[in-house]
């Protein structure tokens, strides 16, 4: 079905204290401290109400992989969900399994789904659930699905280059009723937090949340010219406001140099940690320093208290070539498998570990095909916080990548035996295979991997000069019902019988490690 445009019901009046200091200009100039408000006209909070247009049409489901190798990760189920519509690249798939439903995302559109795979709402444009000004841009949805109150959080980004203004937009959907929209909770945010320093636009949003909090990160971007990066920006909502749109939304802000690294330069690319286990008091978020090759741990401080933070050395690693993929070896044939910012991160409250992966360059071995090929691995990490931030470390770190196969754009979780699951794209020339999600499976105490396909790519991926743009993220969450399976949120590209193809296919998966 596709929703009516909602009204806005309440504009908000208080709002959270920024606390944080004035970052960098657009120039990258230190501007000077001081304490913000944000503006209260420009919050909103929408009820939203679905036409009884059709469902979609229906989704491929049950599709299996397979049985795998022995210790390899087992599909359950998989079916297919939003589908490319118009020239809307990469596919950016997002979602997450509840109690009673899978509410997905990607490139432009949101759906839920029932717990067989059947379209229940949507495919539907998410802009549409929003009074947004003529000529705005969405893009960058991200679902999580909060078990500790049984509530989907779908968030995306809005920019609108004329105006030079940015938003943020929040719809909470609680699982018992997530096929009526009108018990949805919707939330309009100015993006831009800091006052002074020009007009800034938020990119690259990620999610998490503890027992009491979602948290928001994006890159803030100046408007015009090169765009460059300003600053990271953290968003710390309590769960009572943005659930309940009878209550006044207050969060707290940080942001500009209360987003800087340990070293004091610029971070970007932060990863709030969705939490599973009992009882996760702690928002911690990730991010990675090229410069000192470092993970960076982030933990929220208690009210409001700003950003306690680390960095962990590990190896050094480099920016992923780009990948492969069958028939053609050309730079027209090649894609992009990410750059050194993690997708996701995710805290194992009962271990008290915290996880996060990335792709790199990696040289394995042997090449029997081709004598010599440089692959994109998924480099994965994990680590003990302390009690202290800076008692943290990294206890494990692996590796999960093939000789002549690229892998990239990987999400990590893991389920209630402690047993790390990796998703991810991965394609190769030499191989012969398409683009494609793959599953890998590292159990505790251990660094290696063992792998299965989840849903084979069909045709060549092309649709732009030089390498192709997929990605940028995928999702996996817990399945709530059962802790020992997980629920997979990725893409695979779909032949369109034109040879090759501009069509990616968003793949909804349950997986465990029973084989």
């Amino acid at each position: 079905m596709r929703p009516r445009r909602p009204t806005v019901r309440t504009v908000l009046g208080l709002v959270g204290l920024v606390l944080a200091l004035l970052g960098a200009s657009p120039a990258g100039a230190p501007a000077s401290a001081r304490e913000l408000t944000v503006r209260p006209s420009s919050f909103g909070v929408a009820r939203v109400r679905w036409s009884p247009a059709g469902a979609a049409a229906g989704p491929r489901i049950g599709v299996s992989a397979g049985p795998g190798s022995l210790g390899s990760p087992g599909i359950l189920q998989s079916f297919d969900a939003i589908a490319r519509a118009g020239a809307r690249w990469p596919g950016d798939p997002t979602g997450a399994e509840g109690d009673s439903w899978f509410l997905t995302a990607a490139n432009g559109s949101y759906a839920l789904y029932d717990s067989n795979g059947a379209p229940v709402l949507g495919p539907a444009p998410y802009a549409s659930l929003f009074r947004l000004p003529a000529g705005t841009q969405s893009f960058g949805a991200r679902v999580i699905y909060d078990q500790y109150r049984r509530t989907f959080v779908l968030a995306f980004l809005a920019v609108n280059t004329r105006r030079r203004d940015s938003w943020i937009l929040l719809v909470t959907v609680p699982d018992a009723t997530a096929s009526d929209a009108a018990t949805w909770c919707g939330t309009r945010i100015v993006a831009d937090r800091l006052a002074g320093d020009g007009a800034q636009w938020a990119d690259d949003p990620a999610l998490g949340y503890d027992l009491g909090r979602v948290t928001l990160a994006t890159d803030m971007r100046a408007f015009g010219g090169s765009e460059p990066l300003a600053y990271a920006q953290v968003l710390s909502i309590p769960k009572t406001g943005l659930y309940d749109c009878d209550r006044t939304l207050t969060f707290d802000t940080v942001t500009g140099r209360g987003t800087r690294n340990p070293d004091g330069t610029q971070a970007f690319g932060l990863r709030p940690a969705a939490s599973a286990g009992p009882r996760p008091s702690a928002q911690y978020l990730v991010s990675f320093e090229p410069s000192a090759s470092a993970v960076v741990l982030w933990r929220v401080r208690p009210s409001g208290g700003g950003l306690a933070r680390v960095a962990l050395p590990v190896a050094r690693v480099r920016r992923a070539p780009p990948g492969t993929q069958a028939g053609g070896v050309s730079q027209n044939a090649r894609w992009e498998p990410g750059d050194l910012r993690p997708v996701n991160a995710f805290y194992d409250s009962a271990r008290g570990r915290v996880y996060a992966a990335q792709a790199v360059r990696r040289d394995l071995r042997p090449d029997l095909v081709t004598g010599h090929y440089v692959e994109s691995a998924v480099r994965w990490y994990e680590i003990r916080p302390g009690a202290g931030i800076g008692g943290s470390r990294v206890t494990r770190v692996g590796t999960v990548g093939e000789p002549e196969t690229d892998a990239g754009w990987p999400a990590v979780a893991t389920d209630a035996a402690g047993d790390l699951f990796v998703v991810y794209s991965r394609a190769s020339a030499p191989g012969g295979e398409y683009l494609s999600t793959w599953v890998a499976l590292v159990p505790p105490r251990s660094t290696i991997a063992r792998t299965t396909l989840v849903a084979p790519g069909e045709a060549r991926f092309e649709t732009t000069p030089g390498p192709e743009p997929w990605g940028a993220v995928a999702s996996i969450n817990r399945d709530p019902k059962d802790p020992s399976r997980l629920a997979i949120v990725d893409q695979y590209a779909r032949a369109d019988e034109s040879g090759s193809t501009r069509d990616w296919q968003e793949v909804v998966a349950i997986v465990s490690a029973a084989s």
